[in-house]
């Protein structure tokens, strides 16, 4: 793959790579997988990367790229990848990020490169499969307070203000990540999709969701 535009780089003699989601359908062309090494829990997660083949716009300020799917979570239905067995019914997430190419914009494609990552499986220090009950779920009860969470909201912890997004404003996310069997939240910030390296145990302190917290506001004197 690619991850550079020139004005000799095409897509239309590589392979594409359709994506079925809830929220529309992605195709990624000259796509590469790239399986991380499992996490501290065994979990191992894979990347989907590659050229955003169905975007629209030119990526001109006036006209910039618009996805077909909005950047962040979503619910992959089926994806059929070339070798490969089909990636069916996960949690994903997704990340876009526009290159720059040179002056008149002479490669046949969007300049916008697209990653999907999801959590794929959970082994032990031997490589052999654990039962994973964790993967792709949206809600998690605290055995200690009997609190439900929705994992796919977003959460402050309580006493903070929330700004907008624009304004800097921060919340903290489930990104599929757990930790001896408790939801981690990652920090995000602004308008970012991909999360800081800030990370908590959502056992850690009290949380109220975004939509609840206290929003700042500018008071005119």
């Amino acid at each position: 793959m690619q991850f550079l535009d020139r004005t000799d780089h095409r897509i239309a003699g590589t392979d594409h790579a359709t994506l079925l989601l809830a929220e529309g359908v992605l195709v990624i062309a000259d796509w590469e997988l790239t399986e991380q090494a499992p996490d501290s829990d065994g979990r191992v997660y894979i990347s989907l990367r590659g050229w955003a083949a169905n975007v629209t716009g030119s990526g001109d300020v006036t006209d910039p790229y618009t996805a077909p799917v909005q950047a962040g979570r979503a619910h992959l239905v089926r994806a059929d990848l070339r070798g490969r067995q089909p990636v069916i019914d996960r949690h994903v997430h997704l990340d876009y990020y526009p290159v720059g190419g040179p002056g008149g914009r002479t490669w046949d494609h969007p300049g916008y490169l697209a990653t999907v990552t999801w959590a794929d499986r959970r082994v032990d220090s031997n490589g052999d499969p654990i039962h994973e009950d964790e993967i792709g779920r949206t809600e998690w009860t605290d055995p200690a307070t009997g609190r439900t969470y929705d994992l796919t909201d977003e959460y402050l912890p309580a006493g903070t203000i929330r700004r907008a997004p624009h304004q800097g404003g921060l919340s903290w996310r489930h990104f599929d990540r757990w930790s001896g069997g408790v939801p981690v939240l990652q920090l995000f910030v602004g308008d970012n999709t991909m999360p800081s390296r800030d990370s908590k145990l959502i056992t850690d302190g009290e949380w109220v969701r975004l939509a609840d917290a206290p929003e700042f506001k500018f008071v005119e004197i």
